[in-house]
């Protein structure tokens, strides 16, 4: 009997503990729309394929994704709100905005660049890169963020509700405004 049970206890291991399903570029086309956005929005813990390029909107609004491809061009704009994102691969290009609202990640590239909105929003993010450009608005509000970082600039406004900042960088560029 303790063998079948030992048994038991093992199969069911395996049944909790499953790796990522892995989607090749074929099982996309189920998600995708015919202006070539991609949602996996409230998805599993799957993995994407790699390299990944989106010629529209990629939309991973609060899914279990862990990961995303180590070399990801997303030609629209990228929502990552609620999701269990960490980390941004090196390799990423995104023309549009980037929203890692409420998300769970814990440190932005080096010299990244966007070409739209940038949401930080209610993340528990401690520190932006250096380097940091933003050519729409910069959104802050709610986050653990201090300071900002050397050599940032937004082109639109920073909203930085709710925050403890209490000093702002000398080389700081906004084009716009700057709201609590």
């Amino acid at each position: 009997m303790s063998i079948l049970k030992r048994l038991l206890c093992v199969i069911s291991l395996f049944t909790i503990a499953q790796p990522a399903l892995a989607l090749t570029p074929t099982h996309l086309l189920n998600y995708q729309d015919s202006y070539g956005n991609i949602s996996l929005k409230d998805s599993g813990d799957i993995r994407l394929p790699d390299p990944l390029v989106v010629s529209g909107d990629l939309n991973l609004e609060n899914s279990r994704i862990r990961l995303l491809p180590l070399s990801l061009t997303v030609k629209g704009n990228l929502n990552l709100a609620y999701s269990h994102i960490e980390y941004l691969p090196l390799a990423l290009k995104v023309d549009g905005y980037i929203n890692l609202a409420y998300s769970k990640i814990k440190e932005l590239n080096f010299g990244l660049q966007v070409h739209g909105d940038l949401s930080i929003a209610h993340t528990q993010l401690k520190k932006l890169p250096d380097n940091l450009y933003v050519k729409g608005n910069l959104l802050l509000q709610n986050s653990q963020l201090r300071t900002l970082p050397n050599k940032l600039v937004v082109d639109g406004n920073i909203y930085i509700g709710n925050m403890q900042l209490t000093t702002l960088p000398s080389d700081l560029i906004i084009g716009g405004n700057l709201y609590r």
